[in-house]
């Protein structure tokens, strides 16, 4: 299917997906640096490996919306292949889906924000609704706020987590 389509696809979906199924992870936090250095480090064009322990390995392929990405688990997991659905980078701001992987979810959307927070500090706000697949909700909520936890530290590494 062509990107385009496919874009238009993960559109859809967002707009039609039933809000009350869905379960939610995330995370907000706020770190001692700029909006702009913060986005440099999460923008969905970046390497994923950058910014979360779990992935080994990503490879892009294309710009903008209708970019996939493959995110390949460091444990031998599988991949992730991912669909940016919405990006603006002026607004430091991008949504994805995840189109299949190994995660124990459906119907997964993806919103990343970088904001300013005060002087000379930036909030990332990444957050998930999905429908748990194979495990019970509370299981897949405690696979993906793990995984979250993990980006707000391993983001921690390189600039100091205020919040």
């Amino acid at each position: 299917m062509p990107r385009l389509a496919l874009a238009a696809a993960a559109v859809a979906a967002l707009t039609l997906a039933p809000a009350a199924a869905s379960a939610d992870a995330g995370i907000t936090a706020v770190y001692e640096t700029t909006p702009d250095k913060l986005w440099d480090m999460v923008d969905f064009h970046q390497p994923s490996e950058v910014i979360m322990p779990p992935i080994a390995s990503s490879a892009r392929e294309g710009e903008g919306v209708g970019a996939t990405k493959v995110n390949t688990l460091a444990d031998g997991g599988g991949d992730i292949h991912l669909l940016l659905a919405y990006y603006a980078p002026e607004e430091r701001a991008f949504n994805y889906t995840i189109q299949e992987g190994p995660l124990p979810v459906t119907n997964y959307v993806g919103q990343v924000r970088v904001t300013e927070a005060g002087e000379g500090r930036a909030a990332l706000s990444w957050q998930g609704t999905y429908d748990a697949a194979g495990v019970p909700e509370d299981k897949a909520d405690e696979i993906l706020g793990g995984f979250y936890a993990s980006i707000a530290e391993r983001i921690g590494e390189t600039y100091e987590r205020v919040e």
